[in-house]
C-alpha cells in the first residue's frame, strides 16, 4: 500500500513538472569584458563625427554591415545592479550624454552627471562566446528612465519615454572586420 502511494505521488509530480509553462527569462545585463562594441538597431549604428565634445550622435552611415568596427567602450560603473557609461572607443574622456533637447551627446566625462550613466536590460546576454555581446536590449538613463531611441527623423539618437519600440532595442556587436 505505501509503496503504490508513494509511487502515486511520484507519477503525479513527474506529470505536473513536464506540463508545466516554460518560465519566461529574466532580463539580463551584459558583461562587454573592455571589448569595443558596436551599437545597432536594425540597420542603425550609434555613430559620432567629429568624435569632439558636443556633437549629438547619429546614425552611422558607413558600410554593410553596420558593425564594421567598434566606435564605443561600455563599462561598468561598478555600482549594482549595473549601471554603465558609454564611452567613445578612441577618446576614453568623451561619453555618452544627454543634452538639454534630449539628443544623446559625446561630453567630456564628469562623474558627477547622471546623465552620463545607463541601465542596459538585454534580452539575451551571450557575452565574448559570440560576436553579439547582448540583443534585444533597453539603454535607459539613471537621470530620468528614458530610453535611447533613434529619432522620428532616423538620423538623430535621441531620448524618450520608455516603450518598449522597436526603435529603443538595441544589440551590442563586436566589429566585423
Amino acid at each position: 500500500m505505501f509503496s503504490t502511494s508513494l509511487l502515486t505521488a511520484c507519477m503525479v509530480a513527474i506529470s505536473g513538472l513536464a506540463s508545466a509553462t516554460p518560465l519566461a527569462r529574466a532580463p539580463c545585463s551584459p558583461n562587454f569584458e573592455g571589448a569595443g562594441v558596436s551599437i545597432i538597431d536594425n540597420d542603425v549604428e550609434w555613430g559620432v563625427s567629429p568624435a569632439v565634445a558636443g556633437t549629438v550622435l547619429n546614425r552611422d552611415l558607413g558600410g554593410f554591415p553596420p558593425n564594421q568596427t567598434a566606435e564605443w567602450h561600455v563599462e561598468q560603473t561598478g555600482a549594482y545592479p549595473p549601471t554603465y557609461i558609454v564611452k567613445e572607443i578612441n577618446h576614453n574622456n568623451l561619453v555618452v550624454d544627454i543634452g538639454a533637447d534630449g539628443l544623446l551627446t559625446l561630453e567630456e566625462i564628469d562623474s558627477s552627471k547622471q546623465t552620463q550613466i545607463w541601465e542596459i536590460h538585454c534580452d539575451q546576454c551571450p557575452g565574448a562566446s559570440s560576436t553579439e555581446f547582448a540583443s534585444a536590449c533597453t539603454i535607459i538613463s539613471a537621470a530620468n528612465g528614458w530610453c535611447a531611441q533613434v529619432e522620428p527623423a532616423g538620423v538623430t539618437l535621441g531620448t524618450a519615454p520608455c516603450a518598449i519600440t522597436s526603435y529603443q532595442r538595441w544589440d551590442f556587436w563586436t566589429a566585423t572586420a
